[in-house]
């Protein structure tokens, strides 16, 4: 896949998106998701399902024209197309494990909004990480001393993924390290972030995170403690009970 080649992909898929495009969804996504990046207002099952279509039809694409597709969409003027790009990525699980160190960081710059922070941290940095964790958990402490928002966030997340225990080792002592980086913050993406990797490692370390959460009541912002404590004591954040 040469350059005009590439092009022509990022376009074919922009014309998905444009055919996919929901006027209703994308206001809404407007509400609840600040971003400059262009919105068309495609439903989450929609790209997905792009995504996979596209794979089915490049099966036999090189490493190096699929990243090079991959930039392109990063790089895009919408979300739907850097969506696109962690969809398409998170398929061919040898080519995420292989990328660098320097590629999330190019990507990351990038990321102004919690859907994309969020999607990268799920869908790509948490199995790249798992990949190697010996060699690249410390990007996690890279990225939670990082002057950007997103990029703190980004580091959270991340442990969330890793916690879900699906695929690999849980990293609860890293996790509770990089909590204490942040736990004075009140920036509201850090602070629901911190309560998403906290009620993630409930799971697993309940009574580790129920310590956490008492002796650190008068750090921790309010919501954390109380979203915790609602998820240890009933199983979900609201503290609703669970109904059968």
């Amino acid at each position: 896949m040469d350059v005009g080649d590439c092009q022509r992909e990022v376009d074919h898929l922009i014309d998905q998106l444009v055919a996919h495009a929901d006027f209703q969804y994308r206001e809404g996504n407007a509400r609840v998701m600040r971003t400059a990046l262009k919105l068309y207002g495609v439903r989450v099952p929609d790209l997905r399902q792009i995504a996979r279509d596209w794979r089915a039809a490049h099966r036999g694409i090189s490493t190096d024209a699929m990243l090079r597709l991959i930039d392109a969409l990063w790089n895009g003027a919408s979300y739907e197309e850097r969506a696109l790009a962690i969809f398409i990525l998170s398929g061919y699980p040898r080519v995420l494990t292989s990328l660098t160190q320097e590629t999330f960081d190019r990507w990351r710059t990038l990321i102004d909004n919690w859907g994309l922070c969020d999607g990268l941290a799920t869908g790509l940095l948490g199995p790249w990480i798992q990949a190697d964790a010996a060699e690249r958990l410390d990007y996690l402490r890279t990225l939670i001393g990082s002057d950007d928002v997103w990029s703190r966030r980004l580091a959270l997340v991340g442990t969330a993924s890793i916690n879900r225990g699906r695929s690999g080792p849980t990293i609860p002592d890293l996790t509770f390290d990089l909590i204490d980086a942040v736990k004075v913050e009140r920036h509201p993406m850090i602070t629901k972030a911190v309560s998403w990797a906290l009620r993630e490692m409930t799971k697993t370390q309940r009574d580790r995170v129920a310590a956490y959460i008492e002796a650190n009541r008068d750090v921790l912002a309010p919501l954390v403690v109380r979203e915790v404590s609602n998820k240890l004591r009933t199983g979900l954040k609201s503290g609703r009970e669970r109904t059968e």
